[in-house]
């Protein structure tokens, strides 16, 4: 029997332990094309990232993301 595999860009990604929410994954989360995310992030719909890789943003943690939608920031 094989097993199921899925897409690189379907796999969870770790940074030292902690998932990280890509853009990519915000969009599938919410439902919302490239455009809007950026429209979002801009008008501060979305909270700032707070993950940072090279010294540039790069993503979301989880918890942060679920605080916002909780209205807790």
């Amino acid at each position: 029997m094989r097993r199921k595999t899925t897409k690189r860009s379907e796999r969870p990604r770790q940074n030292g332990g902690t998932a990280i929410i890509w853009p990519r994954g915000l969009r599938a989360r919410y439902g919302i094309s490239a455009s809007t995310q950026l429209y979002w992030e801009k008008h501060g719909k979305l909270p700032p990232r707070d993950v940072f890789i090279g010294g540039k943003a790069a993503g979301w943690k989880p918890t942060t993301l679920d605080k916002a939608d909780a209205g807790a920031l």
